[in-house]
């Protein structure tokens, strides 16, 4: 419990680093808003980019938070504290920080959307992210992006920064190049974009969506237990 007070206040910068990030994020997002309802929308609607933008903003502060693992546990070690209570304490820390950020990103976006009530009144709002998203799958949520959190820190201390970029880099731009290939499918398009599309929704009609959610908790329940034996067997480097 001590070493988990410790590293909690060692590590509650980052709480603080997260929400100037959300912040920055959100204010673009609604600036954007403005611009966009100022010179191209020709419709009487907006939506609510700001707030998403700020959701977002929590998973990849969480996920970037992994950039830090390395360092973060071999202080902890090379100052007298078990892996074990490191492992314990650390995707705690990362839990309450993603926790912090969705109440956050919720509070920046019912403040954004009032704003608009008072800058657009009688306008029609198009996009919510969170009148999508549902509270109870909000601990699923957390619960992946600190498994893959504890993952990028153990890739460091296995593979160094280099094999750490090699994972990171790649995973921020598959949502775009997942996006980009489906729709490109749909539309019957014939480059390479739409054929890793439909390869990708041949592959998501292959199994039901509780099949693919038990396959993707298989996945995680896996690269957590890979990390625990990286944090366990790493060595310690002041």
């Amino acid at each position: 419990m001590k070493f988990f007070v410790k590293h909690l206040k060692a590590n509650r910068s980052g709480v603080l680093i997260m929400l100037i990030f959300q912040t920055v994020l959100f204010l673009m997002g609604f600036l954007m808003v403005l611009a966009i309802n100022a010179f191209i929308n020709e419709d009487r609607d907006y939506a609510a980019i700001g707030g998403m933008m700020a959701l977002m903003a929590t998973v990849f502060g969480g996920l970037a938070r992994g950039n830090g693992g390395m360092n973060r546990y071999r202080t902890a070690v090379s100052m007298g504290h078990t892996r074990l209570s490191y492992i314990l304490a650390d995707p705690v820390i990362t839990a309450l920080t993603c926790a912090i950020g969705i109440a956050f990103a919720w509070l920046l976006d019912k403040f954004e959307l009032w704003i608009y009530s008072i800058l657009y009144p009688g306008w029609e709002l198009d996009f919510d992210v969170f009148s999508m998203f549902e509270w109870l799958h909000a601990p699923v949520f957390i619960i992946g992006i600190c498994i893959l959190d504890f993952c990028f820190g153990a890739l460091q201390l296995q593979f160094g920064t280099k094999g750490f970029a090699a994972v990171w880099f790649p995973l921020c731009f598959a949502p775009m190049i997942i996006g980009n290939s489906v729709h490109a499918a749909q539309e019957g398009g014939g480059s390479l974009l739409a054929l890793i599309g439909r390869g990708l929704l041949f592959l998501a009609g292959l199994l039901s969506p509780p099949m693919w959610a038990a396959a993707g908790a298989a996945v995680l329940l896996g690269l957590l237990a890979l990390s625990v034996v990286c944090y366990r067997r790493a060595e310690v480097r002041i």
